[in-house]
């Protein structure tokens, strides 16, 4: 008799494949439950981090004044006839108006003696014949309307004669500055006989004079105003880089320009709690006191990297980019 039969060799050569390959899955099958259990620990940390952060409470933000202010306009689509902002992309380049509804939402005898059609006429006679006066004269009046439109208590407590206001004149090639009241530039700009009951003084668009049809066609809001007026998103403090994605044009339209803008765990939270909230309604991005850009908030977005654009402006997108690395690069310096 064998001492290994032939029939018993021959099945433990033919086993041990087999349990090589078992060996081999169960393997597999320990790294893929490894690397399924390293997602799920990720996933529920990054849950509960992003319920904690989107979830907080942020203190209301202030203008910047010298840098980056994004301010809602609250211009929502699906209330075109109700909307105190208008934006209008012209040439390449973004503006805020304020409608015929955001002017008489405002200039009506039934908010009080302070803001009837005689103060709007004479603060468009202001606008008219000194623009930074006229605007510094219409900025508390907007700021009321805000407040009115997103049914904030006393919105019109900003509103008062006693309210100082500083002017800048240029008398005889020199800059005069005084400081003054509102009550004061709106007795000064006060048309005669009535008129601005009820009618245009003059046209203005940022301090021009013209035609006398701003209720129709809007009044032009420069950015250092609506800044003040508007609620502010983000401003410098919550980006921690920008580039640009130049893409090529059709023929309908010439190059575009998109700007990447990174987002820190704050604007981020910022971000999408406003546009939970405000989606379908525009940001305007305020530089220095100037509108570069302006876009709508399609959707609720939660995100570390915000694209804005398509941009038609190559030096606006360019600004964004070079201002947002460079203020990025002296908070890194300054911890």
């Amino acid at each position: 008799m064998a001492l290994f039969p032939k029939e018993l060799g021959t099945e433990d050569l033919s086993g041990a494949p087999r349990r090589m390959a078992w060996t081999r899955e169960r393997g597999t099958s320990r790294l893929l439950l490894l690397l399924l259990s390293l997602l799920t620990i990720w996933f529920v940390v990054g849950r509960v981090q992003d319920h904690f952060l989107l979830q907080k409470k942020w203190p209301l933000l202030q203008p910047d004044a010298t840098g980056l202010t994004i301010v809602g306009t609250l211009d929502a689509r699906d209330a075109y006839e109700r909307n105190m902002f208008k934006i209008v992309q012209a040439n390449k380049t973004s503006r805020a108006e304020l409608t015929d509804y955001g002017w008489r939402t405002i200039f009506d005898s039934k908010n009080g003696p302070e803001f009837s059609e005689r103060k709007g006429g004479a603060i468009r006679q202001a606008i008219s014949l000194n623009g930074e006066t006229g605007y510094a004269m219409m900025e508390p009046y907007l700021r009321a309307g805000v407040k009115i439109i997103m049914g904030l208590p006393n919105p019109r407590a900003d509103v008062s004669p006693a309210l100082p206001i500083t002017t800048h004149d240029l008398i005889q090639g020199r800059t005069v500055t005084e400081q003054t009241t509102l009550g004061a530039l709106l007795n000064k700009y006060s048309p005669e006989g009535g008129a601005g009951e009820g009618e245009a003084a003059a046209d203005s668009g940022e301090g021009s004079g013209g035609s006398g049809r701003e209720v129709e066609h809007g009044l032009t809001i420069p950015g250092e105003n609506l800044m003040q007026a508007c609620p502010v998103v983000l401003n410098s403090d919550h980006f921690t880089d920008a580039w640009v994605e130049e893409r090529p044009g059709s023929v309908f339209q010439g190059k575009t320009f998109m700007v990447h803008l990174g987002l820190n765990a704050e604007g981020r939270s910022r971000f999408y709690q406003w546009s939970r909230d405000h989606a379908n309604e525009s940001l305007v991005f305020i530089l220095n006191g100037k509108v570069a850009t302006a876009g709508r908030i399609r959707q609720t977005l939660n995100v570390s990297e915000w694209e804005v654009g398509p941009l038609r402006d190559e030096a606006a997108a360019r600004e964004l980019e070079k201002f947002v690395n460079d203020h990025a690069k002296k908070a890194v310096s300054r911890t």
